[in-house]
């Protein structure tokens, strides 16, 4: 194969890695469920960041159990992950929650409720306390787990918390860590980014983790930071995460990681390039090794 059709057979792929919405592949009617899945590009879906700003401590929410409370309620003596989720979110919510709870079971010394809190706030006017705590009884008894020090872990009911609000103090909260999310007050459908913040104790923002993994020892080091006040650096994000929806007619799940794919798609196209540049070489050197002998 030629060189010409080599780098043609690599246009034509990154042509075709210019879409801009991959659809992944049907499944039945899902009833019930309304999410539908927008595109990330002109839904405008982003997180920017927002080092140093701080987050509105007067912002008002319900906790998990039903009792009115301000953000500010969470900050005094200790740094906070700060985590914008909905509740019924059938995409990557779950996971940012799930692996969260593996990250912070990691720590050996550190623990939700004596040395730093977290705050989860929905970004669904319509969800209550009762459903957040069932997701905070979900994901409590994943963390207790039963391991030693379990008197320790059981800090996290008083150190872990769940909040539901209005659509306009949870703006206050997104707009403030430049958490870029649509909804449609029609029908419920919600597109959101994934982001895990790290803050201070003065409400200061110090770190994002913009992905559904967050490294032990990355994550630990940056709520140290955030203990003493330190910002840290700026995530750098190769490729952007958005929610996972589902058609209720049509059972169609849109995928929103657009660059994952194209980086994905780049580095097997030019694994292929090379692959076939190999090929090429040694069938050359046949001929010329057989002429030999």
């Amino acid at each position: 194969m030629s060189r010409r059709a080599l780098a043609v057979m690599a246009l034509v792929g990154l042509a075709g890695l210019a879409s801009p919405q991959f659809y992944g592949y049907k499944d039945p009617p899902v009833p019930g469920q309304s999410r539908v899945a927008a595109q990330s590009k002109t839904a405008d879906v982003r997180v920017d960041q927002k080092l140093e700003s701080f987050v509105p401590l007067d912002a008002e929410f319900r906790d998990e159990l039903g009792m009115k409370v301000k953000l500010g309620d969470y900050f005094v003596d200790k740094p906070v992950l700060l985590l914008p989720v909905f509740y019924k979110c059938p995409g990557i919510c779950e996971a940012e929650l799930m692996n969260l709870v593996e990250s912070l079971k990691g720590f050996n010394k550190d623990f939700v409720g004596k040395d730093f809190l977290v705050v989860t706030v929905g970004i669904d006017p319509s969800e209550t306390p009762e459903l957040a705590s069932q997701k905070k009884d979900t994901l409590v008894a994943l963390y207790q787990g039963n391991r030693t020090k379990r008197e320790e872990r059981l800090m996290t009911e008083r150190g872990w918390h769940f909040l539901t609000g209005d659509m306009t103090q949870i703006r206050k909260v997104t707009d403030a860590i430049g958490f870029r999310f649509t909804y449609d007050a029609s029908n419920g459908n919600i597109t959101h980014p994934a982001a895990l913040v790290v803050l201070t104790p003065q409400g200061k923002i110090s770190r994002y983790f913009l992905d559904v993994q967050y490294p032990q020892r990355l994550l630990l080091n940056s709520i140290k930071d955030a203990g003493k006040g330190q910002v840290g650096t700026r995530e750098e994000q190769p490729f952007f995460l958005s929610c996972i929806q589902v058609d209720p007619l049509t059972g169609q799940r849109s995928l929103n990681i657009l660059n994952t794919l194209k980086t994905l798609g780049v580095v097997t196209i030019l694994g292929m390039v090379v692959a076939m540049a190999v090929w090429n070489r040694q069938a050359k050197r046949r001929p010329e090794e057989r002429t030999d002998s």
